[in-house]
């Protein structure tokens, strides 16, 4: 039993940074091609203020990558990218696309979160609120993360509430 928990919870943590490479190869090439249209189009970045940073960072990373993999683990193979790699695919009480997007709305949350702290942060003089606020993110990450390893259904509270179970492929 301790094996079999220990081989699954590692396939689980290589598709988790499976999954964050490919999300960090997206946020290079938009990175990139935005620099190309600053360049062309008007010679440097212009100057955002902070909603407008607020709404860029939400539209061109946190909403796109919540769609698509909401998308991947609610179509077949039921998986993302670094879960079907692993074998691993989302098992559903009761499969919706809302439930999916539920799933991983919450399972991006605290990247929004971390998103948000960061550039009132920014924007603002540095404060010991927003540096707080940053960290939420991080800690509740760290709670996902923690529920996953250390309970007994490997669920994290984003599964919790979609009524979902990353297993096994096969294995519901």
């Amino acid at each position: 039993m301790f094996f079999m928990r220990r081989s699954y919870l590692k396939k689980r943590f290589l598709a988790l940074l499976i999954d964050y490479v490919i999300i960090w190869i997206y946020l290079i090439l938009l990175f990139l091609l935005f620099a190309v249209i600053y360049i062309i189009f008007f010679d440097s970045v212009p100057v955002f203020n902070e909603t407008a940073s607020h709404l860029m960072s939400l539209f061109t990373t946190v909403v796109p990558v919540t769609i698509v993999f909401s998308y991947m683990e609610y179509k077949y193979p039921y998986a993302t990218f670094g879960k079907k790699r692993m074998g691993l695919e989302v098992a559903y009480k009761n499969r919706s696309y809302g439930k999916s997007l539920l799933r991983s709305a919450l399972k991006f949350l605290p990247w929004h979160i971390g998103h948000t702290g960061v550039i009132r942060a920014l924007y603002h003089d540095y404060s010991t609120l927003w540096f707080m606020v940053g960290n939420i993110g991080i800690l509740l990450a760290a709670i996902y993360i923690c529920m996953v390893l250390f309970n007994k259904n490997f669920k994290h509270l984003p599964d919790l509430i979609a009524g979902t179970k990353v297993t096994e492929k096969g294995g519901h």
